[in-house]
């Protein structure tokens, strides 16, 4: 029997040897270029090499970076909106506010109804809702209740004996503890001083204009008061 310990191993194989015991291959590193291209030869010889040797000649995967004006962007906008929120949040739970809605409805003798007055786009309807509307906002913006004020939006105009009625949506802050009827007479008391001191082109009745309390359940009615 042949001495395993004197027998000399060539330094590599070109093929695969049978009477090779530890069937040992070449210790040189193999030429990756030629596994990944030149083919399905290429391919075959890339595949047999061991796992860890493929899993090293992978190309690396490409990390793609923002830009800084980009990331500047991002964290100004988070913090503005993180800002508001926190604003918001701070001032209905400092001020405990609450939103409270009226009715106002102003009786408008000069003015004969008609189908247009019906349809909320058609022009007639337009022109007397922007009418109303100012002299809504002049009479409150010019009242105590400035700062509690909101808006107001003309929502329906209906016929009268005498002419119409324009009922405007009335839209207040007020505090969550404050008496939804005390407020309501003092609305209706600043309405009426407004309407007595209104020079326009309407002519209105102001005994017959009155302000009621009212309850808005459609959030179509809330989109509309807030935007």
């Amino acid at each position: 029997m042949k001495d395993l310990h004197s027998t000399p191993f060539p330094s590599h194989h070109t093929s695969q040897c049978d009477s090779c015991i530890f069937q040992q291959h070449s210790l040189r590193s193999p030429d990756f270029s030629q596994a990944v291209v030149g083919g399905q030869k290429g391919y075959q010889t890339y595949r047999d090499l061991p796992w860890d040797l493929q899993k090293i000649h992978q190309p690396a995967i490409k990390i793609r970076h923002l830009e800084p004006w980009k990331i500047a962007l991002i964290v100004i906008g988070t913090a503005v909106a993180a800002a508001i929120t926190i604003g918001l949040l701070v001032y209905f739970l400092a001020y405990d506010q609450k939103l409270f809605y009226y009715s106002g409805n102003v009786k408008i003798t000069n003015i004969r109804y008609s189908n247009e007055l019906s349809r909320q786009t058609s022009g007639k309807f337009r022109d007397l809702s922007e009418r109303v509307e100012r002299l809504m906002d002049k009479t409150f913006h010019n009242s105590i209740l400035r700062k509690k004020y909101i808006r107001s939006r003309l929502v329906r105009v209906s016929p009268d004996a005498d002419g119409v009625v324009a009922e405007a949506l009335l839209t207040f802050w007020f505090s969550s503890t404050d008496c939804k009827e005390a407020l309501r007479e003092r609305v209706e008391r600043i309405l009426r001083r407004g309407l007595k001191k209104y020079t326009g082109p309407l002519r209105i009745n102001i005994r017959s204009s009155t302000v009621s309390s009212k309850c808005v359940t459609s959030l179509l009615n809330l989109v509309l008061v807030l935007f």
